[in-house]
């Protein structure tokens, strides 16, 4: 069994996911987004990467950043 906390919504529920016959089996969630984001995290995490960049102006030394979309957790490298 893994437990992890959902960030599906904004409630942040403690999921218990438990592998069985094949599938998975959620509990602890309190929306439908809870067992998607179980099954997800279970077989293929993925996140959204926001940040920022330093640029060469004095007046603006950094930026905000956004990827467009959601990629692999296993891309995702600490600087």
């Amino acid at each position: 069994m893994k437990e992890f906390n959902c960030i599906g919504c904004p409630r942040g529920c403690l999921l218990r996911v438990e592998e069985e016959n094949g599938g998975f089996k959620v509990s602890g969630n309190s929306c439908p987004n809870g067992e998607r984001f179980a099954i997800s995290e279970m077989t293929a995490p993925r996140r959204m990467v926001c940040s920022t960049v330093k640029t060469v102006f004095p007046d603006v030394p950094v930026l905000p950043v956004r990827l467009s979309g959601e990629i692999p957790k296993a891309e995702i490298k600490n600087a």
